[in-house]
């Protein structure tokens, strides 16, 4: 969470879900930041929950009737943003030096997803979901709570999967996952040397010592390679094994 002071006041902005609920138990924040009226608190374009501190009427210059371009123009703590449907309302202090003033469309860039260092809870939710089997793009939408259209959801959950946190979460529960299943380093280092002891085929020997290494980080620590050992890791487990495994990686969703 971040908040900056006005008029000694402090207005924050809040990752998550579970952040927002500990300190407003009783608000429910709206989808969509358009439909807000002053003092409501609503979901930002870049998925944060903020608080809309203004909401005016927005008049044209020369006072034409009937002017229609923007519903209104709301204010947050970060900037001012004209309400209509092509306008982009991010919780990025950086991209405005002055909240009083009408913010340029923007695009998302994610370049607060890509600076952040701690995982969120949402993250967390994302990770143990792609480690239980679930696309990308399901596993985004259920962890933030995102209906959006396919396409942009897709992109947002890509630019997860290549931060370094993200991969290091989904290997941690991985590795949770694979010691219920019985799977850890030394049961590589057994198999290893049962598998050298018994086997009459070199190849078989070499690929599958190779593959046990990659599923759980012995042999390889790339994220790249990562990847491949976390999302190859259960192509050897039952649905069964995964469905009893899971239950104890992932962590408790608060409504």
């Amino acid at each position: 969470m971040e908040y900056k002071k006005i008029k000694g006041n402090s207005h924050y902005i809040y990752d998550d879900i579970s952040e927002f609920s500990s300190e407003h138990p009783d608000n429910t924040p709206i989808e969509n930041w358009r439909d807000g009226k002053e003092n409501d608190w609503v979901y930002s374009d870049d998925n944060r929950i903020i608080q809309l501190l203004k909401v005016a009427d927005l008049n044209h210059p020369n006072d034409r009737k009937n002017y229609k371009w923007a519903k209104n123009y709301v204010r947050t703590v970060v900037g001012t943003f004209v309400n209509n449907k092509n306008t982009f309302m991010d919780t990025d202090f950086d991209q405005h030096p002055n909240r009083y003033t009408f913010s340029k469309k923007i695009k998302y860039t994610n370049t607060r997803v890509k600076k952040r260092k701690k995982v969120t809870n949402n993250e967390k939710i994302f990770a143990v979901n792609v480690v239980s089997g679930m696309g990308p793009v399901k596993a985004y939408m259920d962890a933030f709570k995102n209906n959006a259209d396919e396409k942009r959801v897709k992109k947002k959950a890509l630019v997860l999967l290549k931060q370094e946190r993200i991969m290091s979460e989904i290997e941690k529960s991985v590795l949770d996952v694979a010691k219920e299943l019985g799977v850890d380093h030394k049961y590589v280092l057994n198999r290893l040397k049962c598998l050298s002891d018994n086997s009459e085929d070199d190849n078989i020997i070499l690929q599958s010592t190779k593959e046990l290494g990659k599923i759980i980080g012995t042999s390889i620590n790339t994220i790249k390679h990562k990847e491949v050992g976390v999302f190859g890791m259960f192509q050897g487990f039952s649905p069964e094994q995964l469905d009893t495994a899971k239950q104890v990686a992932l962590p408790s969703k608060e409504k």
